[in-house]
């Protein structure tokens, strides 16, 4: 479901943090919505190839970022699209929700990944069902974005009441009525062991109006956020687009609630005396080359250009021009990256959770939480 589930590249986050540059990354427009948009996309291609030459990519960076532009599918309305590659293979290419406010054409030592890690945050595991009185669709999406659906059919028997107010109506009315609840009870037991099992935040509900209230009201009061939402049909002639766009508007919702918890915590823990939180780019890099970070958060917009010096392990980030010559743990020089760039790939690499979000409690967007002080 949805415009954002096309992803080219086999590497998880962590291997493309893990391997040597250099990397191409690309934050481009791949929105699809306009008649000529096919002619636009060719002409963005020849702009950003353009782009990346003249940023210093090799002949087979700019070669595999044209093949992977001609050969992926375009985006369904307005799309974003994140391609991170380097000289032997495409590690990322993913389309986004959105285009990026700003292009962005890079090459660097270290791959930037705060426009992957940003769409990933979106990937709240959920279930969607799509329901009528005689089974429902479920689609079921895991916290990595993967995708399973299937139908669920129920009791073929009739399930519509009968007219009318003889006995035997009346008998046949509770018997229908009977199989509807049995039918629901089933349906809700399904969509419970399917959120169970991916770890769901969410479960949306859809489809016809008594039997959607019935599935929400059958399933469990404390468990996933459940949600119903108008759009989404099992009949044929339902449109696949709004349910899309309404199921996309819940988990971003859950999204941005997720996010707002952890920056209550973090504000709340900076002013705890001892609190397990750290604030600013040079205390965050400190707790980054100790691995303390159990989660980093980052506000690009307020980070800026800002540059940070990474060690031969790019575990290892300092803002002190004059730490000591063994911090990095070998002899090897230090090189100057940007900020924005070398946070993430230590975070990764210490095993801490990268979140990008505004309202960072520091003046130059970067802040974590601690495991220890």
């Amino acid at each position: 479901m949805g415009k954002a589930g096309y992803a080219r590249g086999v590497n998880s986050i962590r291997e493309i943090a893990e391997r040597r540059g250099p990397f191409a990354v690309v934050y481009m427009d791949a929105s699809h919505d306009t008649e000529d948009a096919a002619h636009q996309l060719e002409l963005r291609r020849r702009s950003i190839s353009g782009r990346l030459r003249e940023a210093g990519a090799s002949a087979e960076m700019i070669a595999l970022f044209d093949r992977a532009v001609a050969e992926g599918p375009p985006g369904r309305g307005r799309a974003g699209r994140v391609l991170i590659i380097d000289d032997h293979t495409v590690h990322a290419d993913e389309l986004l929700p959105e285009p990026p406010a700003r292009e962005v054409v890079r090459v660097s030592p270290l791959p930037y990944l705060l426009p992957l890690l940003r769409h990933h945050e979106e990937l709240i595991p959920h279930v969607v069902a799509v329901v009528d009185k005689v089974g429902c669709d479920l689609t079921v999406v895991d916290e990595n974005g993967s995708v399973t659906e299937r139908s669920v059919d129920q009791d073929p028997y009739p399930v519509h009441k009968t007219g009318g107010g003889a006995w035997a109506h009346r008998s046949m009315q509770q018997r229908v009525e009977e199989t509807t609840r049995r039918t629901i009870d089933d349906l809700a037991e399904q969509v419970r062991a399917e959120a169970e099992q991916v770890h769901a935040e969410v479960i949306v509900v859809a489809g016809e109006v008594s039997a959607r209230n019935a599935l929400h009201h059958a399933l469990p009061e404390h468990g996933p956020t459940v949600v119903e939402v108008e759009a989404g049909a099992r009949a044929a002639g339902g449109d696949p687009g709004e349910l899309d766009a309404a199921v996309h508007r819940v988990v971003a919702e859950q999204a941005r609630h997720d996010i707002e918890e952890v920056l209550d915590t973090v504000a709340a823990e900076i002013a705890r005396p001892e609190g397990l939180a750290v604030s600013g780019l040079d205390a965050t890099a400190e707790a980054l080359r100790m691995a303390r970070v159990d989660r980093l958060l980052i506000d690009p917009d307020r980070l800026g250009d800002r540059t940070v010096l990474v060690g031969a392990d790019r575990a290892q980030v300092s803002v002190d021009l004059h730490a000591p010559a063994g911090w990095t743990g070998s002899t090897a020089p230090r090189q100057s990256c940007r900020a924005d760039e070398a946070l993430p790939v230590a975070a990764i690499l210490t095993g801490a959770e990268v979140i990008v979000t505004g309202g960072v409690p520091s003046e130059d967007g970067v802040a974590a939480l601690v495991r220890h002080r």
